[in-house]
């Protein structure tokens, strides 16, 4: 499609992300909002996932001849799945906006998600963002849902109040594995393991949309099958034979900081320190990799895993990030 008349553009062509562009869009996207980088390989691994897995997908893009000026992409959340409901992903390259790329780019997300029958689409903008609050509110988007992104210098933490929490936890029987090391010892049914353990620990995580099931096949492709995923951040704590625990850790191509997964204790480990022993280790191997930071976001009524980052040394980047609800 092509867009409205802009001042400073042209014009604003809208459509299906090209071939070629794939690298573009990423650059654009992340110009925009470099605290959640990607690369053209991994937004086109994501699209291509959605699409084999039965889900509706798409990345559009805002053009001017043969440059990319912003990226918008549409995708359903399998593990918060309803056949209406859509997350939204948009950004447009800092020189363009205020100068109605992302109009262009929101009109064509909304003719494209009418004719899918959707009910609803959330998209995450920062509180402090100079331009996209505002605009969104324009757009009849609500906001109802905030979460804190925070950040933990690598290089300065200090593990010292820490000390003697390995060894408490050890004598109790609480013992810790990578993935790696997991799949070193032939751990048996050690997918459907990490299936289940994921399955149980995120059902009392607050999120913006009720949690569903996550089929096997999916966490195998979308978890243990990204290319980001580091194996040895990938950490599983265990006693007595059963996983009781786990954190994650990935690396985007974009950027050389690590971005932490799914972090989560089943209910009876819960208060023990097992989450805080285990974002200990996945420290560890960040110094071990030389990663400048560790970026990890809550959402603001996730009350235990706060205190915990803020115990640790993360630090709020900015002011909060508010989810924003539009209903067809």
């Amino acid at each position: 499609m092509t867009g409205p008349q802009v001042p400073g553009v042209a014009r604003v062509d809208v459509g299906p992300v090209e071939a070629h562009e794939w690298d573009a869009a990423a650059r654009a996207y992340t110009a925009a909002l470099p605290h959640d980088p990607v690369s053209g390989a991994e937004l086109r691994r994501r699209d291509e996932e959605q699409r084999g897995w039965g889900y509706h997908a798409g990345v559009l893009v805002a053009r001017q001849g043969d440059e990319v000026l912003g990226t918008a992409a549409y995708f359903q959340n399998p593990g918060a799945y309803h056949p209406g409901r859509f997350i939204l992903e948009l950004g447009v390259a800092p020189v363009w906006q205020g100068q109605g790329v992302g109009r262009a780019l929101c009109v064509a997300l909304e003719a494209r998600l009418r004719g899918l029958g959707a009910e609803s689409a959330r998209l995450l903008a920062r509180d402090e963002h100079p331009v996209a609050p505002g605009f969104l509110t324009r757009r009849g988007f609500v906001g109802d849902k905030r979460y804190f992104f925070s950040v933990l210098d690598v290089a300065t933490f200090d593990g010292a109040p820490y000390a003697g929490l390995a060894e408490r936890l050890a004598a109790q029987g609480v013992r810790l594995h990578s993935l790696t090391a997991l799949r070193a010892a032939n751990e048996p049914d050690l997918e459907a393991r990490l299936h289940a353990l994921m399955s149980d620990v995120r059902q009392d995580v607050p999120r913006a949309e009720p949690a569903t099931p996550l089929s096997l096949a999916v966490f195998q492709e979308a978890v243990l099958g990204d290319p980001s995923l580091l194996p040895d951040g990938y950490l599983v704590a265990e006693h007595g034979g059963a996983f009781i625990g786990q954190t994650t850790l990935f690396r985007s191509e974009a950027s050389p900081d690590l971005l932490t997964g799914l972090t989560g204790v089943t209910r009876a480990w819960r208060g023990r320190g097992v989450a805080t022993l285990l974002k200990l280790e996945a420290i560890r191997v960040a110094q071990a990799l030389g990663a400048p930071l560790i970026r990890t976001d809550n959402a603001s009524d996730n009350a235990p895993m706060l205190a915990i980052n803020d115990r640790l040394g993360f630090v709020r980047e900015g002011g909060a990030t508010t989810s924003y609800l539009y209903r067809f």
